[in-house]
């Protein structure tokens, strides 16, 4: 079947063809039953992939899926991933009122949304609750980004009759007439859309998206002190009093004194980038 897709998601699909197989293990690998009222969660949240080899099922269609009349009980460990999926997990997760624990690291995508849509919000003891700015879903316009979107033009380029004869179930578009300019307002445009998408769900389970523009802020101020870092690269952990008191984050079970500094210079050291306590 012929269809097309978005830039976005054409640049993710073409260049992650020679990982099909790995790609395949790994979301198999992702969901384990660990008993009958409980799933758990382990790796990247991934979108569908249409190459051949790879699984045919998202992250969001696996938790579908995997869920049992009997499951209460999601168990994430995750640094995040797709934020259009993990939106589709997150109204799953709220919509079966399961409860959340979170073993290890949830950070980005996998804190904004699946672990603050469930009904308890668990943080087991050397748990990691770790959020970043949304504004890193917004490819900035500058001079690197521009010949990194480049680049990535030209080996889809180079890809798509290879894919072709390779038989892609999702045929993608002609990049002939393709600009950088069009694929980064595109791009932008598909961010906005998101951020609405993720405030709109904060509306409904009564989390204030105020959360959204002060991890922004925080951000922003940290860049303008800190020149060459990344904004992606930026996580702050909120104590659960301030994720209670000013964001109206109902049902979190967590340690309340904030992460020692040795959990967060090892973050630093095993996951990189720059890890950050927010108290107020």
């Amino acid at each position: 079947m012929r269809c097309r897709l978005l830039w976005a998601s054409l640049l993710t699909v073409a260049l992650l063809h020679p990982m099909a197989v790995r790609a395949q293990a790994y979301q198999d690998r992702a969901w384990r039953r660990v008993d009958a009222a409980t799933l758990a969660f382990h790796g990247e949240i991934l979108p569908r992939r249409f190459l051949p080899g790879e699984h045919p099922l998202g992250d969001a269609d696996l938790l579908a899926r995997n869920l049992t009349p009997e499951t209460r009980t999601l168990v994430l460990e995750s640094g995040g991933g797709d934020v259009a999926v993990a939106l589709e997990m997150a109204r799953l997760i709220h919509g079966r009122q399961l409860d959340v624990v979170v073993e290890g690291r949830c950070a980005s995508a996998c804190a904004l949304l699946p672990f603050l849509a469930g009904r308890r919000k668990i943080v087991a003891p050397g748990g990691v609750v770790e959020f970043h700015s949304t504004n890193s879903l917004d490819p900035r316009d500058t001079a690197d980004a521009r010949a990194r979107l480049t680049a990535q033009m030209e080996a889809i380029r180079g890809q798509i009759p290879n894919l072709a004869q390779d038989g892609v179930t999702v045929t993608p578009p002609d990049l002939g007439g393709a600009t950088v300019e069009a694929i980064l307002a595109a791009r932008r445009q598909n961010a906005a859309g998101l951020r609405q998408a993720i405030a709109a769900l904060y509306g409904e389970w009564g989390v204030a998206p105020a959360l959204l523009d002060d991890i922004d802020q925080a951000a922003d101020a940290y860049l303008a002190d800190h020149p060459g870092v990344a904004r992606d690269q930026v996580w702050w952990c909120l104590t659960p009093a301030l994720l209670a008191d000013r964001y109206g984050v109902m049902g979190l079970e967590a340690p309340a004194v904030p992460l020692p500094p040795d959990v967060l210079a090892n973050l630093e050291r095993t996951v990189g980038g720059v890890h950050l306590m927010r108290e107020r």
